[in-house]
């Protein structure tokens, strides 16, 4: 009688070890991208503060991400990677750090650019898709075999999250537009970050490793968009904004963008982390569980 409860214990501890080693990872980016997508609304949002230049404050995300990775790598460089990221040459380093800096800053530009036109459960609602998008590109990288089981699963879970918004939404063409791109952006970053990283020999053992390596084209690439778009020399002068008018004023600025750099340094942490550990269809599947959260905040 005592025999199945000795084997239940090994049972539970390999069910643990398989299915279970993600969770840590993916709660923590569950909790702040949910918290970052409430606050980029908020921050961004006609109606909201509005604030003018959305890709700037995301470019101030992406070099405070990149600061604290090269610092904390810099730090402890064997525990965390960062002897690997100086051994590397320049060509390892631009192969992996300028195709994925530059998706990874079209994704989260475009997202933060779409929130200013709609809301966030409209946003949420589209940005469902990405699931689709992982699927096409994992297939066309080789990282996953077709199956049409996995397909009709895909296409399932995207129609379904769809329908638990889709009364409550406000169409807007422009916005509806962006968020898509930024969907397929998504898709796109998160197989090809997967491909490029998984390539390198020897491998980043960190996801503070990874960002370090990525984070310099993320930040130039997005002040380049901010230059090129927003024109915020124009945009936030003391004559057209009150966002640097006072002193106070500026602290507050400062204040509400650090805020949201903390959000994005845990949760592009904790991105990194599930890309090195998991494949494209756990990222898949954990990116519907966030929208549906994401759903609820809004």
């Amino acid at each position: 009688m005592m025999e199945p409860q000795r084997c239940s214990l090994p049972c539970f501890k390999t069910f643990m070890r398989d299915h279970c080693v993600y969770f840590p990872a993916m709660a923590i980016w569950f909790i702040f991208s949910s918290l970052l997508s409430v606050y980029n609304k908020e921050v961004f949002g006609k109606g909201n503060q509005h604030f003018p230049c959305p890709l700037l404050m995301t470019s101030v995300h992406f070099l405070t991400q990149w600061v604290v990775s090269w610092s904390l790598s810099t730090c402890f460089p064997k525990t965390l990677g960062g002897d690997i990221v100086k051994e590397m040459t320049w060509e390892q380093f631009l192969k992996i750090s300028l195709p994925c800096g530059l998706i990874f800053a079209i994704d989260i530009g475009l997202s933060n650019l779409s929130l200013v036109l709609v809301t966030l459960t409209f946003y949420t609602m589209v940005k469902s898709s990405a699931p689709i998008f992982v699927l096409a590109f994992a297939f066309f990288f080789k990282l996953e075999r077709p199956s049409w089981a996995l397909f009709f699963v895909v296409i399932t879970i995207s129609v379904g999250e769809a329908l638990t918004v889709i009364g409550e939404t406000q169409f807007d063409v422009g916005g509806f537009f962006l968020v898509l791109m930024a969907s397929a952006s998504a898709g796109l970053k998160w197989t090809l970050i997967q491909l490029l990283l998984s390539k390198l020999d020897p491998p980043l053992p960190t996801s503070i490793a990874s960002l370090r390596v990525i984070g310099p084209a993320m930040t130039f690439s997005m002040i380049l968009l901010s230059i090129i778009i927003e024109k915020p020399w124009v945009q936030l002068s003391p004559g057209v904004s009150d966002y640097f008018s006072t002193f106070e004023n500026s602290l507050h600025t400062v204040g509400l963008t650090f805020l949201g750099a903390s959000f994005a340094v845990a949760m592009v942490l904790a991105e990194f982390s599930l890309i090195m550990q998991s494949s494209a269809m756990i990222l898949m599947i954990g990116g519907v569980l966030k929208e549906l959260i994401t759903i609820f905040l809004g």
